[in-house]
């Protein structure tokens, strides 16, 4: 539930493009999360130093801040760090003196307590605004946050490349570094780093910036020894660690980039880092920034929370998008490699002061990289992307109205519809002056901190234009609009009445909007004008060429513009549309209210012209769907032929299971992509009696993993009924190990999907559903609990899950949140 707090304030300037309605008053939302906290330092360097016991989760550290007091005195200073045990304490005044400004340090008296939320230091020779200070403290913790030990209480681990790892890595977003370092965690207070660290020679170590001391200890460990040069926030700084290999290479403009990988599988190289060195060079020439840290490292670990996470210049990212060539077609890590990359600019270069304006960081990584796929794959995937990024917005305003711009605006805001509206605002100024006001912006705030305003002046300084207007209906209040067009010809004019119909709200007025009306002629030729849209009814007179037939008319041709629209056409006109409109998002969106209609109002043939003719997977994969209607086994096979994964998945998709397109079927089961074979190899296994044919199915696809084992464990679900109870039983035992630790997460994800289909439950699969259901990852965890919800409906089930409960092997801890798990 959200609190509203409506408040009068005046209206905007008008901009060049034309004043606002005239209102008395304008309604936002309260924020409550848009404040910083108060704090009386300001953090310079921080040096970590640390080791671990990573089987008992233990952290070793000594960390030493060095600030400047920021008011006359501070008897206290707080340090975030709930749960840290701190050992010792030093302090020193520093002073710098010479033109090298060589450092002494007088050591001052300070001590500590410890309280829920952290370390309070005190000590009563803080003193004198601008002063510099360092304390150091020595400190241990067993971290439930912000750093994970992945798997150090596993057995032996025989097939590395199958199974699970032992590695250690962190997450500091959105403030959990402070869980296994003491240290300022708020985003506002910048500074530099440095870490060493102690480790097992044996593995690779990895943190922020650049590697200045490697180098053995002699008592089997290691020192590696990191520093940024630059300052970041706190809860950017990364480690990494486990049995690495590193391909380096570099961009063209000679920036060292580093991909860090499991050595097991050299095959996945490629695909999992391709296009990495083209990203930054791309990001570069769209900034107009030059890549800012240095080296660019992305590594990849066993049991990630999100999809990756944009560490200052080291890029951490799960290892689900660790894949062969033929799983890059079904998942691949480029989008999201190009997100995190634009966040070394939007959020690492500059960071938000506050949750509230996040959007300045989440959304810029998730529009640029559109612009990474124009540079890599053409304008139509861009646009493709960014109507992805339309519908998720539109979806997330069914639910609420929120802001862009509030720290409860959800994911799909400061994601996908803060992307959009940066596309619209480039749309609106042109591409140079976007341009120009990015570098600026980037310029000015750079190593700094940035809230919404300061993006709307660099916008004005850069170009003189002033986009309040744009920044208030589209950033600081909520809704889309949804506009119901018609057109009727008067004259020698097609008029276009255009109305507003969204629902208005405090919060969500009538959008004011540049649009781009098109009229395209019988003849090929189109004309095109644009008009201000900016009222809650309007009609536009548009000028008809003389002698000319209209085919079709567009409002917002090329889909510039986040909204609903309601624009009933003819099939005619669709017709028309589908094929001579210039933009391929109109061609598909004509293609896809053609098929609401039926086939029977599309010509014979059409359809396999308009696929001859396209080149966008997006448009052929739904042009392949239209066409599968037909059911036409001879069609499809031809399809399956194409050398686009999206068309052949989408007539997989489309086809059921039949004696005329079982050709097809069993042809997909030799696909290059594992989700299509996965898909036909279900459908066909469902429908086919014959079991000598099923077998045939089976041994076509026997022997492949896919990504993260799903086809491997579905095509062992699909055997086991197939074969007796010799080979039957080891697959069923394959399925309950792949369930276990020792397999990363989403394996055992589809393994639990695999044991609920099979209805197979077990004392071994319950404890490994318990273990699962304990994890750190909710990704895992939820999953592993809504498996138990399952199987507890069944008496037996349920009794075999208390006994198991009852097992000396948990502790205390354990038996809370398993009763937790399968209730009393």
């Amino acid at each position: 539930m959200f609190i509203r707090n409506i408040f009068l304030g005046l209206l905007g300037i008008g901009s060049i493009f034309g004043a606002l309605q005239a209102q008395d008053y304008q309604a936002y939302d309260r924020d409550p999360g848009a404040h910083e906290t108060d704090r009386n330092i300001d953090v310079s360097h921080m040096l970590l130093e640390v080791s671990f016991k990573p089987e008992e989760g233990l952290v070793m550290g000594k960390v030493k801040h060095t600030f400047t007091l920021l008011q006359p005195q501070a008897d206290t200073i707080f340090l975030d760090g709930p749960g840290i045990k701190v050992k010792g304490i030093k302090a020193w005044r520093i002073t710098r003196s010479g033109a090298k400004q060589t450092v002494q340090e007088t050591t001052i008296p300070a001590t500590w307590r410890s309280i829920t939320q952290g370390i309070v230091v005190v000590g009563t020779e803080f003193k004198g605004v601008g002063a510099e200070y360092a304390v150091e403290l020595e400190y241990e913790a067993n971290p439930k946050r912000g750093i994970y030990f992945v798997g150090w209480k596993l057995p032996e681990i025989t097939d590395p490349a199958h199974m699970s790892r032992r590695q250690i890595w962190t997450q500091g977003q959105g403030i959990d570094n402070r869980h296994w370092i003491p240290m300022i965690d708020q985003r506002s207070d910048k500074f530099i780093t440095e870490v060493k660290v102690h480790f097992d020679k044996s593995y690779q170590v990895l943190s922020n910036g650049q590697l200045l001391a490697n180098k053995e200890e002699g008592n089997g460990n290691k020192l590696w020894h990191y520093r940024i040069n630059k300052q970041h926030a706190g809860y950017l700084l990364m480690l990494a660690i486990d049995r690495y290999a590193v391909k380096r290479t570099t961009t063209k403009r000679g920036t060292p980039i580093q991909f860090w990988y499991y050595p097991e599988n050299p095959e996945r190289l490629e695909p999992s880092s391709k296009y990495s060195e083209a990203i930054i060079e791309a990001l570069e020439d769209e900034t107009g920034y030059a890549y800012p840290w240095g080296s660019y490292a992305q590594v990849m670990v066993q049991e990630f929370l999100y999809g990756a996470m944009e560490n200052t210049g080291a890029t951490v990212f799960g290892d689900f998008f660790w894949i062969d060539s033929r799983g890059y077609l079904d998942r691949n890590y480029v989008g999201v490699n190009a997100h995190e990359a634009a966040h070394q600019w939007f959020g690492d270069l500059v960071t938000a002061r506050t949750d509230a304006d996040q959007w300045l960081q989440e959304s810029f990584a998730t529009y640029y990289p559109t612009l990474v796929f124009r540079k890599l794959m053409g304008d139509d995937e861009m646009k493709w992307q960014q109507r992805g990024n339309m519908n998720s917005a539109i979806a997330a305003g069914e639910k609420n109205s929120l802001p862009v711009r509030h720290s409860n605006s959800g994911t799909a805001r400061i994601y996908p519809k803060g992307a959009s509206v940066l596309s619209m605002m480039r749309y609106v100024l042109g591409e140079d002056a976007y341009r120009r006001s990015i570098k600026l912006y980037l310029d000015r705030h750079a190593f700094g901190n940035v809230e919404t305003h300061d993006l709307q002046k660099a916008i004005i300084d850069a170009t003189g234009v002033n986009l309040d207007w744009f920044f208030d209906q589209w950033i600081w209040r909520g809704g889309e609009p949804h506009y119901q067009v018609s057109t009727l010809t008067s004259g020698k004019n097609l008029v276009f009445t255009i109305e507003q119909i969204h629902k208005q709200e405090p919060t969500v007025g009538v959008f004011k909007m540049p649009v781009w009306l098109a009229v395209y002629y019988k003849d090929g030729s189109s004309d095109r004008k644009q008009v201000m849209v900016d009222k809650l009814y309007q009609q536009v007179y548009f000028p008809l060429t003389s002698g000319k037939e209209v085919a079709f008319a567009l409002f917002d041709e090329h889909s510039n513009i986040l909204k609903k629209i309601n624009f009933r056409k003819s099939a005619e006109e669709l017709l028309a549309q589908a094929s001579m409109a210039a933009g391929m998002l109109d061609r598909y969106d004509a293609l896809v209210a053609l098929g609401k209609m039926g086939s029977e109002v599309i010509p014979a043939g059409f359809l396999e012209d308009r696929f001859a003719k396209e080149t966008h997977r997006s448009i052929r994969a739904e042009l392949a769907r239209m066409m599968m209607k037909s059911n036409n086994a001879t069609q499809a096979l031809k399809l399956m032929a194409d050398p686009e994964v999206d068309v052949r998945r989408a007539v997989v998709e489309s086809l059921s299971a039949s004696d005329a397109n079982e050709p097809v079927l069993v042809r997909a089961l030799k696909d290059s992509s594992y989700g299509i074979i996965e898909n036909a190899l279900v459908k066909l296994m469902t429908w086919q009696k014959d079991a000598s044919k099923r077998t045939g199915y089976l041994e076509l696809t026997k022997g492949l993993y896919g990504n993260q084992h799903g086809l491997h464990i579905r095509w062992l679900e699909l055997a086991i009924p197939q074969y007796g109870p010799e080979m039957s039983g080891p697959m069923k035992g394959m399925i309950i190990d792949y369930s276990g630790p020792m397999y990363e997460f989403r394996t055992r994800v589809n393994a639990f999907e695999a044991l609920k289909r099979l209805n197979l439950f077990s004392e071994g699969i319950c404890r490994n559903l318990f273990e699962a259901g304990m994890s750190f990852n909710s990704r895992l965890s939820n999953p592993a609990r809504e498996t138990l919800n399952y199987f507890k409906q069944q008496s037996a089930s349920l009794a075999l899950m208390k006994q198991v409960a009852a097992s000396s092997e948990w502790n205390a801890e354990q038996q809370k949140v398993i009763k937790e798990i399968i209730g009393n």
